[in-house]
């Protein structure tokens, strides 16, 4: 017999069995799948000079929208007299809008009918607005007789604040365009002026009004002109004609606005101010000088 012959260590391997094809597969497809995967990026590092950049811009933004905030010119919309019988639908524009506002509440009216007091709920509870004091009795239009007595004037105007609980001092004289804000000292009539400047001192902010939005006192209707309240409105803070430049308060009346086609007017009127970029609307407790 002869010896088999020694194994040759250069020989070729011998070919792999159809069984370890099989093994090697899922070992190939994880090689491949992670070979596809991008490697995630770490976190951008950020230097200090570029967070300081960013701080920069930051602020330069703000300034900006702050310049430009100053620039504007701002208007006080407010209401006298409620709540009566148009007060809800003044309301509801002005949430429909989202436009701030200031309601000159009279005590009384909050007292009157289930309604008006309902309303006077509806008004403390609408945060949009402000609410401030027209005295309790308005008067009882009867001015003459009113301003002759500074004494029930100061009275009636702290009957109205106990009742109703304001958080300003801001007042407004029934019957009158009269101010006492800082320096702005100004009687319309002069036989009232006693009286106003004894609610002064009492501790009140006396607030008067640039412009009034005028109605018929027989059928409460408004002026349909709204075109020409806008112009003058315009007119008057382009040519630093009110009380204060670039400050304009307008004065509109709560019973105007009974009827749907006076609220159509009240919500453009509303609208075209608010959307106007060079006006700001605004409370009138952010009015200059009022504390």
């Amino acid at each position: 017999m002869h010896p088999s012959p020694a194994a040759d260590d250069g020989d070729p391997a011998k070919p792999l069995s159809s069984s370890a094809y099989f093994l090697l597969i899922p070992v190939f497809l994880l090689l491949l799948i992670s070979c596809k995967e991008k490697t995630p990026a770490g976190p951008k590092t950020i230097s200090a000079s570029d967070s300081l950049a960013q701080l920069r811009q930051v602020k330069k933004t703000a300034d900006s929208l702050a310049s430009l905030n100053r620039k504007k010119k701002k208007i006080y919309l407010t209401f006298d007299d409620g709540p009566n019988k148009g007060t809800r639908n003044v309301l509801r524009v002005i949430n429909e809008e989202q436009a701030p506002a200031s309601f000159f509440i009279v005590g009384q009216h909050t007292l009157d009918t289930r309604q008006q007091k309902e309303t006077w709920e509806m008004l403390k509870a609408d945060t949009l607005i402000e609410l401030c004091n027209h005295s309790f009795s308005h008067a009882r239009n009867r001015y003459t007789s009113f301003y002759a007595d500074p004494a029930g004037v100061i009275s009636d105007f702290s009957k109205s604040e106990e009742l109703l609980g304001f958080k300003n001092n801001i007042a407004r004289m029934p019957g009158r365009n009269a101010w006492r804000i800082d320096s702005i000292d100004h009687t319309d009539i002069y036989e009232s002026k006693a009286a106003i400047d004894s609610l002064q001192q009492a501790g009140y902010a006396i607030m008067g009004w640039d412009i009034e939005w005028t109605f018929d006192h027989k059928t409460l209707a408004p002026d349909a002109d709204t075109a020409l309240l806008l112009r003058r409105i315009y007119n008057m803070l382009e040519a630093g004609k009110t009380k204060t430049p670039g400050h304009l308060i307008l004065l509109a009346h709560d019973q105007a606005f009974q009827q749907e086609e006076y609220v159509a007017g009240l919500r453009h009127i509303v609208s075209q101010l608010k959307n106007n970029p060079e006006y700001e609307l605004l409370v009138a407790s952010k009015y200059p000088g009022v504390r």
